[in-house]
């Protein structure tokens, strides 16, 4: 994920006022500097029962010793400076220039610690300390900093409710399963079972955390939910892209692609059922999410990419 630049604008539209939460990530999906952090793997591992987290650069340095921002309210000051280099042909040149900088103050690193828990649906999760959303709140640099030390540590943040479930604002529930299982014949279970082997499916606890933050990289307009909450399928639109899809945290499941002009929900859907719908596009295998995330993008564009255009 992107640097978080504004905090606020990712907390509101997923938190009300006073609701309290988590910002962490899964820890089976690290980034170069995560694997490479010997502390983070002790803290994982279970050797260690907190990480205040450190480093040599960008928000881990950060954490420790601060950084300078623009003094409040913001006011220009000269600052004068000895300038000194030598030209091409040798000759050296010396003299002092006023400039006209921002002035700065020195802000503390918050020094933030990381924690693990075992989520409900058994993800071992690294976070910050409890949080509470407030709306009226001026400043959130300790939010701001933990989302892009998970940025650095993970490649993403997820924020939790108390209980470890990752936050989502669904439009509407459904009074049934958004996907019920399915019957299937013998033949549908041994073509299952060969996709899954040769997907290299036993990665799958990688991504748990990890697919519903990347999910939320694209412009999702309607979140549906259904019986069995977090424990089944959740059906996500993206209105935009024209498409819809069904996606479950826990292992052993596919993510459902369809096209969203064409799709009907109907109380009979379920895993056999969905690939003989008309709209059906694709099912992705819970793989490593690399591959996963890649798949997706050939049906949704990142809301960075659109942005951008």
């Amino acid at each position: 994920m992107a640097r978080v630049v504004n905090p606020k604008s990712h907390l509101s539209i997923l938190l009300n006022d006073r609701d309290e939460y988590f910002i962490g990530f899964g820890s089976k999906t690290l980034t170069n500097d995560g694997v490479t952090y010997g502390d983070l793997l002790e803290l994982i591992k279970g050797n260690i029962n907190e990480l205040e987290v450190r480093g040599i650069a960008g928000p881990l340095r950060e954490n420790i010793h601060g950084r300078n921002v623009r003094k409040q309210p913001e006011r220009k000051i000269e600052v004068e400076k000895h300038i000194s280099y030598t030209r091409k042909d040798g000759t050296k040149v010396e003299y002092d220039r006023i400039f006209n900088i921002w002035e700065k103050e020195h802000i503390q690193g918050p020094k933030l610690k990381l924690f693990t828990t075992k989520s409900p649906l058994g993800e071992l999760v690294l976070h910050f300390g409890l949080l509470k959303y407030t709306d009226s709140q001026v400043d959130y640099y300790s939010e701001k900093l933990a989302m892009n030390i998970c940025n650095a540590l993970a490649g993403y943040y997820e924020l939790y409710h108390p209980t470890f479930i990752p936050i989502l604002k669904p439009t509407s529930t459904f009074s049934r399963k958004v996907l019920e299982k399915g019957i299937g014949s013998i033949k549908d279970k041994l073509t299952d079972i060969k996709e899954r082997l040769n997907s290299g499916e036993q990665l799958d606890d990688a991504g748990r955390s990890y697919r519903f933050a990347i999910l939320q990289n694209f412009k999702i307009t309607d979140i549906y939910d259904g019986e069995g909450g977090f424990n089944e399928y959740f059906q996500f639109e993206f209105r935009n892209d024209d498409i819809v899809i069904l996606e479950n945290l826990n292992n052993g499941n596919a993510t459902y692609i369809f096209k969203l002009s064409e799709f009907e929900n109907r109380t009979d859907f379920n895993k056999t059922t969905a690939r003989e719908h008309s709209a059906f596009l694709a099912r992705l295998i819970h793989h490593d999410v690399e591959s996963w995330e890649k798949h997706l993008s050939t049906y949704l564009i990142p809301i960075n990419n659109k942005n951008s255009n």
